[in-house]
């Protein structure tokens, strides 16, 4: 689906996961959200006008969810955890081959083989 929001929202990636669960919810099945302007701005020439040249408004389904929405009613809960948070035992890795130059080399020839791949 894709979305336009005022210029004054401000929607973080949790936010945007959750209404794509409202509109599952609604509509009985998967809902990707996608801005617009995230399409407007995509590097991808063949994809880019394809989407936006198809795009149609659907107020049916613009007036079907916020019906629906309008009768929802927003609560917050705070739950304790049972458990303290861990730190993440993969932290204790971080930097451990920096300045390792037979790592670096290793580094180097995944991101060659990758990019042979990607082609």
């Amino acid at each position: 689906m894709l979305v336009v929001f005022a210029d004054e929202v401000k929607n973080t990636i949790e936010d945007l996961l959750d209404m794509e669960d409202e509109l599952k919810t609604i509509f009985g099945r998967d809902v990707d959200l996608v801005e617009r302007r995230v399409i407007e701005q995509s590097r991808n020439y063949l994809r880019r006008p394809a989407i936006l040249n198809s795009a149609k408004a659907i107020y049916a389904t613009q007036k079907l969810a916020s019906d629906r929405l309008s009768r929802v009613e927003v609560l917050s809960l705070e739950v304790a955890l049972k458990q303290p948070v861990r730190e993440n035992p993969w932290t204790a890795f971080i930097g451990m081959f920096e300045g390792d130059a037979e790592f670096a080399q290793m580094a180097v020839q995944w991101q060659a083989e990758r990019d042979r791949r990607s082609r």
